[in-house]
């Protein structure tokens, strides 16, 4: 009977990720450092909230992109691979790195470090997407915004290692680490 369950447990975990409702993430990159483990840290994401409401600023979304590390990403709904970024703007509003951090509407977002970026009006269902790593992101400033249908969850917990085990915080006063901070 117990190898049933097992077997019973493994059959559903592989449907919720298959079905992106419950998926690991992380574990290759350095942009998140330090809210999400650099390297091999990795994070719980869930994709039900998103099929009810849209993201909302502040929240560490997954979205679906092509590309690889090292390489150029875009934002593709259609693409089997996925990064992990900050919501800094939501549609319609206007993001400009400048001063060394980012405005939101003329509004300062945060005290991270930032260097400049120009402009962006975001448009009906695009969302400006930064790492908190800034100096060492590939994110909305290098391809643009992402579209609404290419985000599909939220990271909500840190996972490994186990000693960062819980909520990432959105610490708007991040002195982020730089990089790179893992081997390629």
């Amino acid at each position: 009977m117990p190898l049933a369950i097992v077997v019973g447990v493994v059959v559903l975990l592989v449907s919720l990720n298959l079905a992106e409702v419950l998926l690991v993430v992380g574990g290759r990159g350095d942009s998140m450092a330090p809210t999400m483990p650099a390297c091999n840290g990795r994070g719980l994401a869930e994709g039900f909230t998103y099929r009810f409401r849209d993201p909302d600023r502040g929240e560490i979304v997954v979205f679906h992109a092509s590309g690889e590390f090292g390489g150029v990403f875009t934002p593709d709904a259609n693409a089997s691979g996925s990064l992990e970024k900050r919501v800094i703007g939501i549609p319609g509003d206007t993001v400009v790195g400048q001063g060394g951090r980012v405005l939101v509407n003329g509004t300062k977002a945060d005290d991270i470090q930032t260097p400049p970026f120009p402009r962006v009006r975001l448009g009906r269902d695009e969302y400006f997407v930064l790492g908190d790593n800034r100096t060492f992101s590939q994110d909305s400033r290098d391809f643009g915004p992402v579209p609404r249908d290419a985000i599909f969850a939220r990271t909500i917990l840190v996972i490994w290692p186990f000693g960062r085990f819980g909520v990432p915080v959105y610490n708007k006063a991040l002195a982020p680490p730089g990089g790179p901070l893992c081997s390629p």
